[in-house]
């Protein structure tokens, strides 16, 4: 069978069996018209967040710099690489304190509760796999964070803003769940960015506090020493240089308790300027963007699918016969050279 031969035989089947390849598409597209309808109609939300750095208010030079326009612009997420902001919005830890959050508005349950229920409310052909409620709250907490993993994303655009997108199929879940989301994200990001800051703060402060112990217990000393030699010659060197030994202690350690102090006024703009807020340019409200399977896509889909394995249903025969010809005929043909090189006779070699 050539090619020619080959195609006429593959019109003719076509056209001969082309109510069965009907039969096969529309039975593909009514099966992907039932997939579709079985689909979960979802809703997602989307924010936006950006983060502010504060500034030092009582600062002459920041007020003149602000009149005039000189101040340096917020980060952006994209310009600010101490932090991967996506990262921290899509990890376990985020997704944890959010499933461990309560909701009063929806009968003060947890948010892994009601992710579970939700869930659960669509179980079936196409749709989702029910979840056995466990009797722990830590292994419900480990379930949300999953189902939270599977239906929260996040991404920097190109203007270096933080977009959040949040799916479920209960709009007031939708809503109240990117609320929090937003909330603990911020929280764990405030935390990270002035961590540093907090430590030297609060490190400043033991000292400084540490050095005015030190000078009280001086002045006790000295108030000690002046009562007990009130009634004495003070020109008398055992009396006179332990007051002056003490009063040179007195100045190192108040020159140290300054120096302390101004350590911690510094340390406490440096903690002020580095914690960051984050404002909520979009926040995640109605309307949500619906999410859920076209039947008209579907349909399309399994009719075309349904007439391609149709087609090649009753093709098959002859697309079979054809190749098993042309491989019957290359062994054939790689097996002459082979039997005529066999048959030719061998030379005798010279003497």
């Amino acid at each position: 069978m050539n090619n020619i031969e080959l195609l006429k035989e593959l019109v003719r089947r076509l056209k001969k069996y082309s109510w069965l390849i009907l039969l096969v598409a529309l039975l593909f597209g009514g099966l992907f018209f039932f997939i579709a309808r079985q689909g979960v109609v979802q809703w997602t939300s989307t924010a936006t967040v950006f983060p502010l750095n504060s500034t030092n208010p009582s600062s002459t030079g920041s007020a003149i710099s602000n009149l005039l326009g000189l101040t340096d612009a917020p980060k952006s997420f994209t310009e600010d690489a101490s932090i991967n902001i996506v990262e921290l919005a899509t990890s376990r830890r985020t997704r944890e304190a959010v499933a461990m959050e309560r909701i009063p508005s929806l009968q003060n349950k947890t948010v892994s509760e009601l992710l579970i229920e939700e869930n659960n409310r669509y179980t079936g052909f196409m749709q989702n796999e029910k979840i056995e409620t466990p009797p722990d709250s830590l292994a419900k907490v480990n379930i949300a964070s999953n189902l939270l993993r599977l239906s929260f994303s996040a991404k920097i655009n190109k203007n270096g803003i933080l977009e959040l997108h949040y799916t479920n199929s209960n709009r007031q879940l939708v809503r109240e769940v990117s609320y929090i989301y937003i909330e603990k994200l911020s929280q764990f990001y405030i935390e990270l960015k002035k961590k540093k800051a907090q430590i030297d703060y609060e490190f400043s402060i033991k000292k400084a506090d540490s050095l005015l112990a030190v000078l009280n217990q001086l002045d006790k000393r000295a108030i000690a020493l002046d009562e007990s030699t009130f009634f004495t010659n003070e020109g008398l060197q055992r009396y006179s240089i332990p007051k002056v030994n003490l009063a040179q202690d007195k100045s190192t350690v108040q020159s140290q308790y300054y120096y302390a102090v101004n350590n911690r006024e510094s340390a406490a703009y440096r903690l002020q300027k580095e914690t960051p807020i984050i404002e909520a340019l979009d926040k995640p409200e109605p309307p949500y963007d619906l999410v859920k399977k076209s039947k008209i896509v579907y349909v399309l889909i399994g009719l075309i699918l349904g007439t391609i394995l149709g087609m090649l249903a009753v093709s098959w025969k002859v697309i079979n016969r054809y190749l098993g010809d042309e491989l019957n005929k290359a062994i054939e043909k790689a097996s002459k050279p082979k039997e005529a090189t066999a048959l030719q006779p061998q030379s005798e070699p010279l003497k």
